[in-house]
């Protein structure tokens, strides 16, 4: 990894420690649960909802067809 991207990733963890303690210590344990599951789902909705950027290219290839199953008939001895 680059030392910049280190640097920013290690920067960020220590910012949302740091946020999450004082957080708990300002509102309370059970709401920052509760904020902390608000932005959790509106992170899943959002990445659920995403489209894909290009559509799908409709392929050139025809379906190939079934084929045919052949049955032998059974013949009755007499």
């Amino acid at each position: 990894m680059k030392p910049n991207k280190t640097l920013g990733l290690t920067v960020a963890a220590l910012s949302f420690l740091a946020l999450g303690y004082f957080g708990v210590q300002y509102f309370g344990r059970n709401n920052m649960f509760t904020i902390a599951a608000a932005v959790g789902g509106a992170g899943a909705i959002s990445y659920v909802l995403q489209k894909p950027n290009q559509p799908e290219a409709p392929s050139t290839d025809p379906e190939p067809q079934p084929t045919p199953v052949k049955t032998q008939r059974r013949r009755n001895k007499s």
